[in-house]
């Protein structure tokens, strides 16, 4: 009797394991390499660039990614709060120009909107579309 209701036990347990769900990192989804096409537009004129950027996990924080050479300056890694297909840019300051925004995934390729806030000199709204190489 003892050996049966083990054996019960030990199959009730690994039913239960097997039927675990795998979860998987979002992040994972926007790791990469991608090719850039960005319009800019500051007081009425419109200036397009292309350029690529790399996206990578953070380590500091298990919902955020780091987009590294946003707007094609090499120097400007900022970090983005990942829910699901979409993601955030909360304010974040390189130098003299502030920046946040937000953006969407859709498959391999992304749309990002960010507002740029350049001290002494105004504001410029950039919209970019990114394709992952």
């Amino acid at each position: 009797m003892k050996t049966r209701l083990f054996f019960v036990a030990l199959a009730m347990c690994l039913a239960f394991v097997s039927c675990k769900k795998d979860e998987k990192d979002a992040r994972d989804n926007y790791v990469g390499t991608y090719r850039v096409d960005e319009k800019m537009t500051v007081d009425g004129g419109i200036y397009l660039d292309n350029y690529n950027i790399s996206i990578t996990k953070s380590s500091a924080n298990g919902t955020d990614i780091v987009i590294n050479g946003l707007l094609g300056v090499p120097s400007i890694s900022a970090v983005a709060s990942v829910n699901g297909d979409s993601f955030t840019i909360p304010q974040q300051t390189f130098s003299d120009v502030g920046l946040s925004g937000s953006g969407r995934r859709n498959g391999n390729s992304l749309t990002i909107y960010i507002l740029a806030t350049i001290t002494g000199s105004g504001q410029a709204n950039f919209e970019l579309s990114a394709m992952k190489l």
